[in-house]
């Protein structure tokens, strides 16, 4: 009697290749001092999925006035302590470490300190990161992520003239002299890590929604495209702008017009498509993985690195690459194992192909839009669509 040998399970199969990232950097979250204890709570909770029951404390300075002490201040200025976030890919698993650090808002009187000891500025926390002694600092991040308050349209504060620039209100210069120091930190990072976009930035805006588009065309003044466009004209690249209300329930996935996640769900998926191993760390990626390749071969090609073809010739490419997956979902291969039909899920490959269609809608979009763009706007507008198209990937 003859033996059929036994099926492969590709569960099993693509189980087997996660590896395990055992010793991971750090996930940095930086917001204005002012603004810690009303966003950093809710978004360490919203984010690990751990509530933080008691903010730390710090000793306030001994008055000289008086013998009686002051209480403690609360602060997550220096916070390492709450649970780390655990990530799970198809690639890889691990549990980033969480490091909060607070920065004062160069704002006058609208940033008030409870000491009355000298405080570090916004300018001396750059400065300190971008030392020398801080390059073991330095190589422990993993990805930044920037929390503010969005600015009110509303209610501007005083000073403001409603009639002006609302990039110059001056909350707003503020919160854009802030990123212009956080983003010389993260560009010195990947300059060490070997280039552009090598360490994920995430700004978070915190508070309502806005549309990106209002009377006419024109970008909604603090709505995410219009941070965008700021972060663009002032030399800041890589960095993924996301809206997000702790009223919502993170649990609930919304998707925008471009069909992009947003909310908690963008957030994580931003911090999910990256290697969060250290130099020299083999529980990472593996650097022989064909598939790892040849998405970082194709994300450089789509910007026009390393190649003097243009971004329509590249996305033909990548229509193509798409096509031929799509005929491998559809003859039920992907691995190149055999598989018996009573394994075979119809309805997963039913929506594999769906996705793989509507990707290679979005690659033809991409294309149209981008045929009539400058090129610094183009390589701009094809850095964003990569990334989301790799994550799709």
């Amino acid at each position: 009697m003859t033996h059929s040998a036994p099926a492969s399970n590709p569960a099993s199969s693509a189980k087997s290749k996660v590896k395990n990232i055992s010793s991971p950097r750090r996930l940095l979250i930086l917001t204005p001092t002012s603004q810690s204890l009303a966003i950093i709570p809710p978004l360490l909770h919203s984010l690990t999925g751990v509530p933080v029951l008691d903010p730390p404390q710090q000793p306030a300075p001994s008055p000289t006035s008086s013998s009686i002490p002051p209480p403690p201040t609360s602060t997550f200025a220096g916070y390492t302590t709450h649970s780390p976030l655990r990530l799970e890919t198809k690639y890889y698993t691990t549990d980033v470490p969480v490091w909060v650090d607070e920065i004062p808002l160069a704002i006058h009187g609208t940033d008030p300190q409870p000491s009355s000891t000298p405080t570090p500025t916004a300018e001396q926390w750059k400065t300190d990161f971008l030392s020398s002694e801080a390059e073991i600092v330095r190589e422990a991040v993993g990805a930044l992520v920037v929390c503010a308050h969005t600015p009110s349209d509303v209610t501007p504060p005083p000073g403001s003239n409603t009639d002006t620039d609302p990039a110059e209100r001056p909350d707003v210069r503020a919160l854009r002299d802030l990123m212009r120091g956080i983003g010389a930190v993260k560009e010195r990072i990947d300059e060490e890590r070997g280039g552009l976009g090598d360490v994920p930035g995430v700004f978070v805006l915190i508070g309502g929604r806005k549309s990106a588009a209002g009377v006419g065309g024109e970008t909604v003044p603090f709505s995410v495209g219009w941070w965008e466009d700021q972060f663009f004209d002032m030399g800041l690249l890589g960095w993924e702008v996301v809206e997000w209300d702790p009223k919502e329930n993170s649990e609930v996935e919304t998707r925008n017009q471009y069909g992009e996640r947003e909310g908690m769900p963008r957030i994580k998926e931003v911090l999910e498509t990256h290697d969060w191993s250290m130099a020299g760390d083999n529980s990472g990626f593996d650097g022989d993985d064909p598939d790892m390749d040849s998405e970082d071969d194709l994300q450089d090609q789509l910007l026009g690195l390393g190649s003097s073809r243009g971004f329509g010739d590249e996305v033909h490419e990548l229509e193509r690459e798409m096509f031929g997956l799509r005929m491998a979902i559809e003859r039920g291969g992907g691995d190149g194992d055999e598989r018996d039909d009573s394994d075979h899920d119809d309805g997963e490959d039913e929506i594999d192909v769906e996705s793989m269609e509507a990707l290679m809608m979005r690659m033809q979009a991409i294309k149209d839009m981008s045929s009539e763009l400058p090129e610094g706007e183009r390589k701009r507008f094809a850095a964003k669509a990569v990334q989301d198209i790799m994550r799709e990937l």
